[in-house]
C-alpha cells in the first residue's frame, strides 16, 4: 500500500466516524505514524507503507475516531510561533488566547519605555502557552507561572526546556497561595466553563481536564477568586488581563469594579468576539 493510499483510506475512515476535518487529520497522523511532516508525506506519495507502520497508522486513526483530539495524538499543538507539547493533563492551546498575548505584549511594550524591570504572572498556564510566548518573544520580561496541577507544570516545564526558557519560575498554586511577589501584570486563562455546560461541549473537549474546564456554577468561580486577590498581588499600575467567553464580560466588569479596578475595557479575538477583560490597579 502507498502512502497515497493509506492517507485516502485513513480519511474515509475518519469521515465516516464523523471527525469534521478528516483529511487533514489523517495526513497529520500518518505524518506522525512515519515521525516526519506533512511536506515530506506529500512529497513522498507513492512510497509504500510496511505492515508494521500501517498497524500503527490503524491505531492513531481509532483513537481519532474515539475523539480523542489530535493534538493529544501526536502530542503536539502550533500556537504563535511555538510547537508545543501536550498531553492529557493540559488543554489544548486555542487561537482564541492568542489574543491574551497579544494585550499583554502591547502593555510590555508601553511599559519598556518607562521600567527597567518587568514583572509578570500567568495564572492556570497548564502548557505554559501564554508564558512561554510572552518571554520567547519579549525575552527581556520576567515571567512566573502558577498552576494548581502538577502534571499540568511538568508539561510546562518539558516545553520550557524545548526552547530553553528555564528561567521561567513555575509554581505549584491554588490561585495565590504560594504566590509571593508583586507583578506589573497577571494573565489568566482560568477555567470559565459553567460545570452544567460540561456535558454539552464537543466530544474532544470533554476530554480535556475537567480542572482546566470548570469554572463553577456560572462559570467563573476562579475569576472571581482571581479578581478578588489580585490587587495586592500587583504593583501600581498594574494590569490584569483575563481570557474568558463573550457573554461573561459584563459580569466580569461589575467583578473588577467592584474589588477597585479601573481603566476596566474588552479586548476581542479574530472573531470579533469579546475575549479578554483588562483592568487597572
Amino acid at each position: 500500500m502507498t502512502l497515497r493510499e493509506a492517507c485516502n483510506n485513513g480519511s474515509k475512515f475518519l469521515h465516516n466516524a464523523g471527525i469534521e476535518n478528516y483529511t487533514l487529520d489523517a495526513a497529520i497522523l500518518l505524518a506522525k505514524t512515519l515521525n516526519t511532516d506533512r511536506t515530506q508525506l506529500m512529497a513522498n506519495t507513492e512510497k509504500q507503507l510496511d505492515e508494521h507502520h500501517y498497524e500503527n497508522y490503524l491505531n492513531l486513526l481509532h483513537r481519532r475516531a474515539d475523539h480523542e483530539c489530535t493534538a493529544y495524538i501526536t502530542n503536539s499543538k502550533n500556537f504563535r510561533f511555538l510547537e508545543l507539547y501536550v498531553d492529557k493533563n493540559v488543554l489544548v492551546p486555542r487561537p482564541d488566547t492568542e489574543t491574551l498575548v497579544e494585550t499583554t505584549i502591547t502593555r510590555i511594550d508601553k511599559l519598556k519605555k518607562i521600567k527597567n524591570e518587568i514583572h509578570i504572572l500567568d495564572m492556570c498556564t497548564g502548557s505554559g502557552a501564554v508564558a512561554l510566548s510572552l518571554k520567547h518573544e519579549r525575552p527581556f520580561v520576567n515571567i512566573y507561572a502558577s498552576d494548581i496541577s502538577d502534571k499540568a507544570l511538568s508539561v510546562a516545564r518539558k516545553n520550557a526546556e524545548k526552547y530553553q526558557l528555564q528561567d521561567i519560575h513555575l509554581i505549584q498554586s491554588d490561585i495565590f497561595e504560594n504566590i509571593t511577589h508583586k507583578f506589573d501584570i497577571i494573565t489568566a486563562n482560568a477555567p470559565y466553563i459553567p460545570s452544567g455546560q460540561l456535558k454539552t461541549l464537543q466530544a474532544e473537549i470533554q476530554k480535556e481536564p475537567v480542572i482546566a474546564l470548570d469554572g463553577g456554577e456560572d462559570g467563573l468561580e476562579i475569576i472571581r477568586r482571581i479578581i478578588n486577590g489580585a490587587r495586592k498581588h500587583l504593583l501600581q499600575d498594574g494590569h490584569i488581563f483575563l481570557e474568558a467567553a463573550p457573554e461573561q464580560m459584563s459580569e466580569i466588569t461589575h467583578l473588577y469594579t467592584t474589588a477597585g479596578f479601573s481603566n476596566i475595557n474588552i479586548e476581542h479575538d479574530l472573531s470579533g468576539a469579546d475575549r479578554v477583560a483588562c483592568a487597572m490597579t
